[in-house]
């Protein structure tokens, strides 16, 4: 698997293991403290664990971005959150985790939402990130005297005619690992 398809996943798996969570606790039971399908649960969290910390290590393994630019524009995209609430919705539903059509369904829904967030400029906020006070940013921005749009992942506050470095994660988004910091010297 390509690095960039790997982090898309990674990101996109991370995202969702608040709802892998909250679907364990729809199905623990109260009453006899247990979990009622512990096979489908242990499964859940193995996935939880393990994104969440392939996503920090990932995270703080990110070298200093090797293309600094100009920013031109920027919005902060974190806002755009009834995008990444859609999946939450099944925990509306009574899911049950020993019934198998209940789970393809639910996977064959969050493969959908991966193929589509890997394959398009999709992107879901991912609290886990937001948590570590990162935000997600639509980025205009100059390169080599030419403009590019792209979707940036930075804890920095994003201000206009800044110059970052960043590192591209995927085909569709960057991550900002620094803010340039302008010297005497003509450095580009």
């Amino acid at each position: 698997m390509k690095p960039k398809v790997f982090t898309a996943i990674l990101l996109f798996v991370s995202a969702y293991s608040p709802l892998f969570l909250i679907l364990v606790v729809k199905d623990f039971d109260f009453n006899n403290y247990c979990l009622k399908h512990p096979v489908p649960d242990a499964v859940l969290l193995s996935i939880t664990v393990l994104s969440i910390v392939l996503l920090f290590v990932t995270v703080a393994k990110i070298n200093r971005g090797n293309m600094v630019v100009t920013v031109k524009a920027v919005q902060n995209r974190s806002l755009d959150i009834i995008n990444y609430t859609i999946p939450y919705l099944f925990t509306a539903f009574d899911i049950d985790l020993s019934k198998p059509e209940d789970i393809i369904t639910i996977s064959l829904f969050l493969s959908i939402l991966l193929v589509l967030t890997v394959s398009s400029q999709s992107i879901f906020i991912n609290p886990l990130l937001a948590l570590r006070g990162y935000a997600f940013y639509d980025l205009e921005y100059e390169f080599e005297k030419k403009m590019r749009s792209v979707i940036v992942i930075s804890k920095d506050d994003l201000q206009v005619n800044h110059r970052y470095y960043v590192r591209s994660l995927t085909r569709f988004l960057y991550f900002v690992t620094a803010e340039k910091k302008e010297s005497n010297t003509n450095e580009s």
